[in-house]
């Protein structure tokens, strides 16, 4: 049956066919239960009695209050956070409905809240401006795209499918723009410097510069030195003096009780507690 519901996909990607019809806001939450049950079993989850859970917890429902001006999260019945517990794979990423994950890695890697806001900042902007779901409607015929969904939500063969086709689907250029464009205006109201975001991925493009392996981050969203300038120069051109790179306003975490540098010494410990019954392998430690 996985099989049939792929070749399905592989099908109306090739073709090109467009959904005739519109997800709503419901079945975009049963796509993204659907999708989360499918990391869970895949990757090591940190238990929510964990402080580091309760941190990010914090950190990214703070941008995502700042996320409603774009899209009210009230659509999807807000934003649910997981981190997952694995030190060398530095992504977050947002699934349809509000799903947001962010990795130890990412965390680890960061030197500032900042940098972390401007990441989140862009993966809750894929989510304000539809855009995995507006790629599930331009994949899918009408008819495909309704058998997916049951009076009981999202059928597990179409949960599997959802994963593969997001896993293996890159956003446009226009979308990853627009994204950035989104992403940093959220994260300069969330009160963060929205510089974060070139300098994050200023970062990354140094540790691929230094011979390692490309962070997964930049496989997904592909970043060049352009898009780094275009970023800066997009804060500029919106904020003028009232943003200075570096200075004003806050790079340090806002409301939260930890710094980055608690975060960070909390997962160099490793003792972060994981979440029973979640992934099929162990985190990787750095």
């Amino acid at each position: 049956m996985r099989f049939r519901w792929l070749a399905t996909l592989a099908l109306f990607t090739t073709t090109g066919c467009a959904a005739g019809m519109l997800i709503t806001p419901a079945q975009e939450v049963q796509i993204g239960q659907g999708v989360d049950k499918q990391i869970e079993g895949e990757y090591r989850m940190v238990d929510k009695s964990d402080p580091l859970h309760g941190w990010a917890n914090k950190l990214v429902q703070r941008i995502a209050n700042a996320s409603n001006r774009f899209r009210s999260s009230k659509e999807f019945g807000g934003y649910k956070v997981e981190v997952i517990a694995d030190d060398k794979l530095v992504n977050a990423f947002a699934a349809p409905g509000g799903y947001v994950y962010l990795t130890t890695g990412l965390i680890a890697s960061a030197n500032s809240c900042a940098e972390i806001a401007g990441v989140i900042g862009h993966e809750l902007a894929h989510v304000t401006q539809r855009h995995s779901v507006s790629q599930i409607e331009r994949a899918f015929a009408a008819e495909t795209l309704a058998g997916f969904f049951l009076s009981e939500g999202l059928a597990q063969d179409a949960a599997l499918t959802m994963f593969s086709f997001l896993q293996s689907t890159t956003f446009s250029r226009e979308h990853e723009a627009e994204a950035d464009a989104v992403g940093l205006q959220i994260a300069h109201d969330a009160d963060y410097n929205p510089f974060g975001l070139a300098d994050f991925f200023r970062v990354l493009l140094a540790q691929e510069k230094g011979g390692g392996r490309v962070p997964t981050f930049l496989s997904s969203h592909p970043a060049t030195r352009e898009r780094v300038r275009d970023v800066e120069a997009a804060i500029k051109r919106r904020y003028g003096d009232e943003v200075v790179k570096g200075k004003t306003p806050n790079y340090d975490c806002v409301g939260t009780e930890w710094k980055l540098d608690d975060a960070q010494q909390h997962i160099k410990s490793g003792n972060v507690k994981v979440r029973q019954g979640t992934g099929s392998k162990p985190a990787r430690r750095g």
